[in-house]
């Protein structure tokens, strides 16, 4: 069967992105927004996450989409499957951050922000610094208003704040069962480990709850199918 690939949010650990894309709501100062993904509506003049409202947790349940998604487990695993906040982070089209213009919006989530809550800011400044492909929008993350982008390899911009980390918004949080053959692929030892992989839902989920508080958002990725964990990613973090 040939998959359909669906890559929603992934940790800055170099795994490909993709998303589709949709346009927003203007505001001349920061202005939060709640409204359900089916009466979300595109207005012109607005730049937008390509990835905003495109997806809901309910997408994880499908069986022909493999999600790479950045989460926290929050209670270990529990009668063969674990529960996670599931994070996403604001993508956005090169050519649209690189044709933005003072005078312009766009819109955001702000970090810890849930999934259909954004804001729209004028853009005031920017700043672009060609050589490490970042752009600094009003001043950037420590101002209000403030946005950092940094161009990823697959030519989308993402945000930044710091440490390189992604400004993480959160999905919600869902149980879901473990494959029978889930992998982990552990390489949290140190920045050079070798990923260390565990296979077997009892052997995955013993490794997991022997390290119960060390799964977050920042070293995390599950990769989810048909609604079952098929594969736990951790990476070094500092």
């Amino acid at each position: 069967m040939n998959l359909k690939y669906k890559i929603l949010a992934v940790l800055a650990a170099g795994i490909a992105l993709t998303a589709c894309g949709s346009s927003g709501a203007p505001a001349s100062t920061p202005a939060s927004s709640a409204v359900p993904a089916s009466s979300h509506v595109a207005e012109e003049g607005v730049i937008e996450p390509i990835n905003m409202l495109t997806w809901t947790l309910d997408d994880l349940d499908r069986e022909d989409t493999v999600t790479f998604i950045p989460a926290e487990i929050t209670s270990g695993v529990q009668d063969g499957s674990l529960t996670a906040k599931i994070f996403s982070y604001d993508l956005y089209q090169k050519e649209d951050i690189e044709n933005l213009a003072v005078g312009d919006q766009i819109t955001s989530h702000e970090e810890g922000a849930a999934w259909n809550q954004f804001v729209t800011v004028a853009v005031k400044s920017i700043e672009k610094n060609d050589q490490y492909h970042l752009v600094s929008i009003n001043g950037g993350m420590e101002q209000p208003g403030g946005l950092d982008l940094k161009l990823e390899d697959d030519d989308t911009y993402r945000t930044m704040t710091f440490d390189d980390y992604p400004v993480y918004y959160e999905m919600g949080e869902k149980t879901l069962p473990l494959a029978e053959d889930v992998v982990l692929k552990d390489s949290s030892a140190d920045p050079q480990a070798e990923a260390v992989e565990t296979t077997g839902a009892s052997a995955v989920a013993a490794a997991i709850n022997a390290d119960p508080d060390n799964w977050t958002v920042y070293n995390t990725t599950l990769v989810v199918q048909g609604s079952k964990v098929q594969e736990v990613r951790r990476i070094w973090v500092p």
